[in-house]
């Protein structure tokens, strides 16, 4: 069985939780069941302990699914929830370990593929079970903002990393965030601020990540060179028609090297000394998971390095509803996700 993908069309209009669980009941095993595949296609999955961990909890949570009633679905649903937290991190885990076990034979390419249809899939389901409790908890709209102020969100991702920043590094790069909207006169938008229907919570997370490493590799160009914040300034371009959003994290810190791979699992430019309570640095995930947030609702991540200057980051996003539909990996269908977005900065 193949899964159905949904629209944020769908979800700002089917707000009923018995309607919701009626579906998800038949489409959260379907989804699962595919997680699972693709884990089980991995080269020596069972030598690597994360591996196994994640499967475990993958088809405890395909059984509870499988066998849940109308009575107990929201208690599986937040169980589901609970229990896949450390997911993300084992599997981020495990590719290091796989790759340092297996050697070669578990290349970039192959990480990649199994890591974003696994992720991908990962983020529909907790999206649509996420929307499911708001609506049963009583949250208006469930989980979209049907009118997402994107001035709000990305100055709230600026201030949350510059306050990692100071309790990791002691340092505070400068950061800006500018809006404009080609939309202020005719009602779509608030002045200058677009907003559209959206998740806060996935938008404010892609910025982020953004933030942080334009942050980091910033700072280090603070202490290499003894220069100020300002200097080396960090900005937050909002702009938007009447069919799309684009936000742009540019920053002045060099540059990705051109042999570097951004957007590998295995790839990662992160230090030692970004410790604290909240990591400025993880594993890698955090470029390529922002990448597929984006994708999950047709929208696009790229990156534009300009050596010996900076990187630009564009986030593009569809704003007219029936065009945010999931895109939903299936193992019998190969998506060409660089014609999801028609739409080039």
């Amino acid at each position: 069985m193949e899964p159905h993908p949904r629209s944020v069309e769908y979800l700002t209009t089917t707000l009923d939780p018995q309607l919701i669980a009626n579906f998800l009941q038949s489409e959260m095993p379907i989804r699962y069941a595919e997680r699972i595949r693709a884990l089980e296609k991995v080269p020596e999955w069972r030598r690597i302990p994360d591996l196994v961990d994640v499967h475990e909890i993958h088809i405890d949570s395909f059984k509870s699914f499988r066998s849940s009633t109308p009575e107990n679905f929201a208690e599986t649903s937040h169980k589901a929830l609970l229990t896949e937290q450390p997911v993300v991190e084992k599997l981020a885990k495990s590719v290091h370990q796989l790759r340092n076990d297996v050697g070669e034979d578990i290349s970039d390419e192959f990480v990649s593929k199994f890591l974003d249809d696994f992720l991908l899939n990962r983020i529909g389901c907790h999206v649509l079970l996420g929307h499911y409790l708001a609506c049963r908890a009583g949250q208006k709209n469930g989980i979209i903002d049907i009118r997402c102020d994107t001035g709000l969100v990305c100055r709230a991702a600026a201030k949350a990393v510059a306050e990692m920043c100071v309790e990791c590094t002691g340092s505070r790069p400068h950061v800006s965030v500018h809006a404009h909207s080609a939309c202020g006169g005719k009602g779509v938008d608030d002045g200058q601020v677009p907003r559209f229907p959206y998740m806060p919570h996935v938008l404010k997370y892609i910025v982020g990540e953004l933030l942080k490493n334009s942050c980091r590799a910033t700072i280090d160009i603070l202490k290499a060179h003894d220069v100020h914040a300002a200097d080396f300034p960090i900005k937050v371009i909002i702009c938007a028609d009447e069919d799309h959003v684009t936000i742009c994290v540019a920053d002045q810190a060099g540059g990705i090297p051109r042999e570097a791979n951004a957007w590998s699992y295995l790839y990662t430019t992160a230090k030692d000394g970004y410790g604290g309570s909240r990591k400025l640095a993880g594993h890698g995930v955090g470029l390529p998971l922002s990448r597929l947030y984006a994708r999950y609702l047709g929208g696009s991540l790229d990156l534009v390095s300009l050596p010996g200057y900076g990187t630009h980051a564009y986030i593009n996003l569809p704003r007219v509803q029936s065009q945010q539909v999931e895109v939903v990996p299936d193992a019998d269908y190969t998506y060409d996700y660089a014609s999801l977005l028609d739409f080039t900065v």
